[in-house]
């Protein structure tokens, strides 16, 4: 059918050639045999061929990315530009002048810069075959993980359709009771085991209808933490040890393993609150508020003001307290010598900037932050930055 139209495309692996996968697509087949489709661009896996997408969409995609593109050229304070028009220029970072004709000087460092660029983009093309190669195996994986799962899903569906019902339950105690009875040398008709066992059900129903369903969930749930369940507890291996007592049977069988993961789930989350709790004191978390919010133009009644209401400030009760370790940290901060130009480099290495960032956009992330700051010259703050953004292509 027409994908124009917005119509799904029948694949038939007979008869009728499959139709070309569009750029980027790549197809691959799970261990079973059956075809996936991966994205080298995206990263996604589909289960559906994949359609090309629109001719207007491409367009605006293309019109998006067109920039202008600036490389610095080695050895030298030039920049080349090629702008969105493609129009070329060379620019002198230490006279902010600009010439349109390529200067004599640049004639040897351009060819340089041109061989640099060649072997980093036979490079850049090597690593990325790699990647895809072991993207390729990740997918794999977890598709055969995924079907791994799927089987064992199954496993246990099966396994639970065949576990033991009250009728089961009864009719082991009634063989127990008649291998006692015939340890003793007493065997009871086989009318008076039937009778007894009428009678006990008789008494659990009983039992059953005088409780309500919360109260039945509550007795189970005794139990379970009477018989020290631990978190990681598997149902079909604790199940005999609780089948013989009469709170188990409280709940109906088809509930009982629900129940039994939703109590195990519960006490391990229980588990690591409570150790979470032991293992984070007020002044540590205190300390982690100062570290994630503080800079070192910040004055205590700002802090308090801003933050009062945060629970990690609250933790330390001492206001005394809080605004020592608070002027302890700010001191700490300014009294770190390291270089502007490193901390400025760290900053951009650990902020959310790909190559296509505007510097206009980038300093919206960056202006929050001291080492930003630290670099009082506006012009080399944007010279580093395109000097990073080098590194990314």
């Amino acid at each position: 059918m027409n994908p124009a139209l917005g119509q799904p495309i029948v694949y038939h692996p007979f008869g009728t050639p499959a139709p070309a996968l569009p750029a980027g697509w790549v197809e691959h087949y799970t261990p079973t045999g059956q075809p996936y489709w991966y994205n080298t661009t995206t990263h996604q896996s589909s289960w559906v061929f994949p359609v090309a997408p629109k001719k207007k969409k491409q367009i605006k995609v293309i019109l998006a990315e067109l920039d202008i593109v600036r490389k610095k050229i080695p050895g030298t304070h030039w920049l080349f530009v090629l702008t969105a028009d493609g129009y070329e220029f060379y620019y002198d970072r230490e006279t902010k002048t600009s010439v349109w004709e390529m200067p004599k000087e640049l004639e040897a460092p351009l060819e340089e810069l041109k061989k640099l660029e060649a072997e980093e983009k036979e490079a850049r093309k090597l690593q990325q075959e790699e990647e895809e190669s072991k993207k390729r195996a990740l997918e794999e994986e977890e598709v055969a993980a995924q079907e791994a799962k799927r089987l064992k899903l199954l496993q246990e569906e099966q396994e639970e359709a065949t576990e033991m019902t009250e009728e089961d339950i009864m009719w082991q105690l009634q063989q127990m009771e008649g291998q006692e009875s015939d340890t003793e040398g007493d065997i009871p008709p086989q009318e008076d085991v039937q009778e007894v066992a009428v009678v006990e059900e008789k008494e659990k129903k009983e039992t059953k209808a005088e409780l309500s369903e919360e109260e039945r969930i509550q007795q189970f749930n005794t139990l379970l933490e009477e018989s020290h369940i631990s978190p990681f507890a598997v149902y079909t291996v604790e199940y005999p040890k609780l089948m013989t007592d009469p709170r188990f049977s409280l709940v109906p069988s088809n509930k009982q393993k629900t129940l039994f993961n939703k109590y195990c789930h519960a006490l391990g989350e229980h588990i690591r609150q409570e150790k979470a709790k032991e293992a984070k004191r007020p002044e540590d978390e205190f300390k982690e508020l100062l570290e994630s919010k503080v800079t070192t133009k910040m004055y205590w009644d700002d802090f308090r003001r801003k933050y009062k209401d945060d629970a990690r400030f609250k933790a330390l009760p001492v206001t005394r307290e809080r605004e020592a370790l608070f002027k302890a940290h700010v001191k700490h901060n300014l009294n770190k010598k390291k270089n502007p130009v490193e901390e400025y480099k760290a900053l951009l290495r650990n902020t959310d900037i790909r190559k296509d960032t505007r510097w206009r956009d980038a300093k919206k992330l960056l202006e929050n932050h001291d080492a930003y700051h630290a670099i009082e010259d506006k012009d080399k703050r944007e010279d580093l930055f395109r000097d990073y953004l080098e590194q990314l292509q």
